[in-house]
């Protein structure tokens, strides 16, 4: 963390004790009472032997399991006892560069600041490593393996292959090789560990509401006696780019989308962090970001674009090399027109530079992104502190004050010419390259005619760039301001309801809790229940179809230059009662926000172009999900659980690859023209200029008089007497099993029984994960959890899911049984309890300090006062569950034969959408027996 002419942030604390080991303190209240710890090791896959290929991560999996002064598989069971979660707050991750273990503390009173230094001092230096525990490890491990071995992991092993030949990087991808995994033995891990594991070559962050002197003090009282064992290893050579000249290279999975990337690759800029240095790198920044407009604005043209869409990056990963890349998400079958306007878009910004009105744009909105970040500054989170300060120790660069960072900006801003920009164009297009890489689900070219395709567009001469005309917003009056018609407080949390004469609700809920963060969330029409539940739904490419088709004055390209300048976005979602228009912004620009998403609402254009780029990719969606397990999975469950809704049912490739904007307007049309509307706005807000902005937008519209739709019925699936089996097309050894059980949905009445399950649910995991994981051996991610509908109130399911091989799949439903039995039989003891109670009572206080929390908690607060009791319910709801009552629960739905059982293996065939039949019966599923 050094350069020449940068200033570290003062409010870092920064150290090294007498044993090597580096330390960085820094002091934040977002959350208050709270902090986040990082060890990081200064070695990852990069330097493995060949005969260690995968034991960093191996390594990273065993530290946590088994040390000398904590037995296997109590690690995690201590930290729960504190309130964190398995994975959400104790996490760890190996790269090629480094080693992160990663700690997210609820409390930072002295007994859970006691127990994380333990811990992590128990990492450092203190692993068995015990050989029976290394083998049942195995296990775990090569189910990482099989989760991440999709099509698109082997593209990028096959592309990193080809790009960085001949350097160490392509071998020492950080899952490593199953041979290795399966069959190294406890001395190679331990070398390993000995090797690399070493104070010289470890960091501990430490970011929260904590007294430094007291951290500094914990630091040097558990680490200080850390000592290195045997020789320390030496960082591998990971070798130069090899010179090159231009070439191609073709890879063909049927699981894969049509894409095109361009690079050019030359040696690390190893150089220390200097001021000039980040000249350089922003000179790059801004140049890449005038080239990603101008391939945006050939996406977005009339008739057929030559791609779907297409960005440039300047890249360097471990200091292997500095890439620059241009990537096209092509369409099937016309990979040409994609080369092709790479190329030519590539040589314009090279041949000319760029326009003065292309780069005050780009300098405007850093300018403002740079603003809005120095006023956020007070609240950022401390996970995400952390995280950035473990990225400054990786890449060995200085962290400036937000202060500092603008400062830097307005002192070389008047430098920033197009003559600048455009030098730094030509230099990172610099090296060897063009590198052409095609990737097809079939054959559809060779090498040399791709090759060929480059090179002929190249003597294709260009013409200069044409500057661009500034583009007014054009909706900034939606009439007579609406009247405030109703208004009261809802003190209990803290909100404001408002109610317009034309019927349109605002909910507002101011927090200082994110300076310069302001949610929005627009609700109207019906959602899911407007959908036939007869007929697969156009919901894959509505969201597209609606965004990118622009308003009725400007397409999405001119509302996007309109807004230079303004933090604003709109997105559209689908739930099952609502659809939702929903943005994020600044105070600043809060009224632009508010315009934006009212003119989405009030003049949608329905131009073709979103549609259009969803259907051009449709066949590679399906293509995708048949690839893994997983992806059968998601596809099909949805539908499956509710008894075959087709509304959770994905459009087979015909459907898609025939449908049209039309489908997607007939849908969501109505509801934008006559749905009632619910506007929920939090975050750094006053209530006043809340009303004020919803007045002169959502409150100046018609009145509105559609109805809200019944649910109607639904019901969980009959579990026939076998599992129902799905297919998936990737390898052998990839399976999954799901079992799910019929419970209840979440509504006033059943609020408390809801919660129950949740925290029944809770424990669940805590068993199957440590029978199938740590007892076991067989899955890395075994999971289970409840989920109730809010929308049918006796409609839920307790489920469990596993990765695993397909000869483990039906021990798994006989132990997930067996656990549910054993619910059933007899109470938990006050141990478990906690241990699953703690973590979900500290996540739920934690979300609530958020924003993102609130605006779905808000939902119809103004017309269904259960909301309110829901929400200042819910601790109070957890701590009152015993294991009496945990025990009930799992003998009235865990039921013998209750559950449906989903296996999904390689293989065999099916129809595409099951006949599922409902539970039926006079009685919800909900009732005891």
């Amino acid at each position: 963390m050094q350069g020449a002419g940068l200033k570290a942030d003062p409010q870092l604390r920064i150290g090294t004790l007498s044993n090597g080991m580096r330390y960085v303190i820094r002091v934040n209240k977002t959350p208050p009472k709270e902090a986040s710890l990082r060890l990081r090791i200064d070695s990852g896959s990069l330097n493995e032997a060949d005969d260690q290929r995968g034991l960093a991560h191996f390594l990273e999996h065993m530290v946590l399991n088994g040390t000398e002064n904590v037995p296997e598989g109590d690690f995690v069971r201590r930290l729960e006892r504190h309130g964190l979660r398995f994975g959400p707050d104790t996490n760890a991750s190996t790269d090629f560069g480094q080693t992160v273990f990663k700690l997210d503390l609820p409390s930072t009173d002295k007994a859970t600041l006691d127990e994380a230094f333990f811990l992590l001092r128990e990492v450092a230096g203190r692993a068995k490593l015990d050989a029976a525990a290394v083998d049942r490890e195995r296990g775990i491990v090569l189910s990482e393996e099989r989760a991440r071995a999709s099509a698109a992991y082997r593209q990028s092993i096959d592309q990193l292959g080809w790009l960085y030949a001949g350097q160490r990087l392509p071998s020492r991808l950080p899952i490593g090789t199953t041979e290795v995994i399966s069959t190294a033995p406890r001395q190679r891990l331990l070398d390993y560990y000995r090797a690399w594991y070493r104070p010289e070559r470890a960091t501990l962050v430490v970011v929260g509401d904590v007294d430094p002197a007291d951290i500094k003090a914990r630091l040097e009282a558990q680490f200080g006696d850390w000592r290195g064992v045997g020789p320390a290893g030496k960082p591998a050579d990971e070798g130069q780019p090899q010179a090159r000249p231009s070439a191609a290279r073709l890879f063909v999975d049927p699981a894969v989308g049509a894409s095109f990337n361009a690079t050019w690759i030359r040696p690390a800029d190893r150089s220390p962090d200097s001021v000039e240095k980040r000249r350089r790198d922003l000179e790059e920044q801004i140049a890449a970001a005038v080239l990603n407009r101008r391939l945006e604005k050939l996406a977005q043209q009339d008739g057929k674009p030559p791609f779907v869409g297409a960005r440039s990056g300047v890249s360097d990963i471990e200091q292997t090399a500095e890439t620059t890349s241009i990537g096209a998400q092509a369409r099937i079958g016309e990979w040409r027109g994609s080369v092709v306007a790479v190329e030519q878009e590539q040589r314009r910004l090279v041949q000319y530079g760029v326009t003065p009105d292309e780069l005050e744009r780009e300098l405007t909105g850093a300018r403002a992104a740079l603003e809005a970040s120095v006023a956020a500054a007070s609240t950022r989170t401390t996970p995400a502190l952390a995280e950035s300060l473990v990225a400054a120790v990786n890449r060995d660069t200085v962290v400036t004050s937000p202060e500092d960072r603008v400062a830097f900006y307005r002192s070389i801003e008047p430098s920033l010419t197009p003559e600048r920009i455009h030098a730094a164009a030509r230099r990172m297009f610099t090296g060897s390259g063009p590198l052409l890489y095609l990737s097809t689900p079939r054959p559809a070219a060779t090498e040399a005619q791709l090759l060929a395709a480059w090179q002929e567009s190249t003597r294709v001469a260009l013409n200069p760039p044409t500057a661009q005309a500034k583009v007014a917003w054009p909706y900034d009056s939606f009439g007579a301001p609406g009247q405030v018609v109703e208004k009261r407080e809802i003190a209990a949390i803290g909100t404001t309801l408002v109610r317009f004469a034309n019927g349109v609700r605002l909910t507002v809920r101011p927090s200082s809790s994110r300076k310069e963060q302001v949610l929005v969330s627009v609700r109207f029409g019906n959602g899911r229940l407007a959908m036939s539940r007869d007929r697969t739904s156009p919901e894959w490419a509505l969201a597209q179809g609606l965004i990118l088709g622009g308003t009725g004055k400007l397409d999405a390209d001119s509302v996007n230059r309109a807004l230079t300048g303004k933090l604003v976005g709109a997105s559209l979602g689908i739930e099952d009662e609502r659809f939702v228009l929903g943005g994020g912004t600044r105070p600043a620009d809060f009224a632009t926000e508010m315009q934006l998403l009212a003119a989405y609402l009030t003049d949608a254009a329905w131009r073709p172009l979103g549609w259009e780029r969803a259907r051009a990719t449709s066949a590679s969606i399906h293509d995708r999900l048949e690839s893994t397990p997983g992806g059968v999975l998601t596809r099909d469950l949805g539908y499956i659980l509710r008894s075959g809704d087709r509304r959770w049912a994905l459009p087979d490739r015909v459907a898609m690859r025939t449908s049209s904007i039309a489908q997607g307007r007939a849908l969501l049309e109505p509801a934008l023209k006559d749905g009632t509307i619910e506007v929920i706005v939090v975050g750094d807000i006053g209530v006043d200029q809340a009303i004020a902005e919803t007045a002169r937008t959502f409150g100046a519209l018609a009145p509105r008089a559609a109805a809200a739709a019944e649910a109607g019925p639904m019901r969980f699936p009959a579990p026939p007497a076998e599992p129902i089996t799905l297919f998936h097309k990737g390898r052998e050894d990839q399976a999954m099993g799901f079992m799910a059980w019929p419970t209840t949905g979440y509504s006033q009445a059943t609020r408390r029984e809801a919660r129950l399950l949740t925290l029944l649910g809770a424990v669940f995991q805590l068993r199957i994960t440590d029978q199938l994981r740590e007892k076991e051996g067989v899955s890395y991610s075994p999971s289970a959890g409840h989920a109730a509908s809010a929308t049918w109130a006796n409609y839920g399911y307790l489920a469990a899911q596993i990765e695993a091989p397909p000869a483990k799949l039906d021990s798994f439903f006989t132990e997930a049984q067996a656990i549910a039995a054993d619910l059933a039989a007899k109470p938990i003891d006050a141990d478990e309890l906690n241990r699953a109670r703690l973590p979900l009572l500290s996540a739920s206080t934690r979300a609530r300090d958020g924003n993102s929390f609130w605006l779905n908690a808000l939902e119809e607060v103004g017309t269904k006062p259960f909301v309110v009791e829901s929400i200042t319910s819910q601790l109070v709801d957890y701590q009152a569950v015993t294991p009496a009552m945990l025990q009930d629960a799992a003998k009235r739905y865990l039921r013998a034969g209750a559950a449906l059982r989903i296996k999904v293996v390689k293989g065999g065939s099916a129809p595409r959408l099951l006949t599922v039949p409902a539970i039926k019966g006079p009685k919800p599923v909900t009732d005891k027996d």
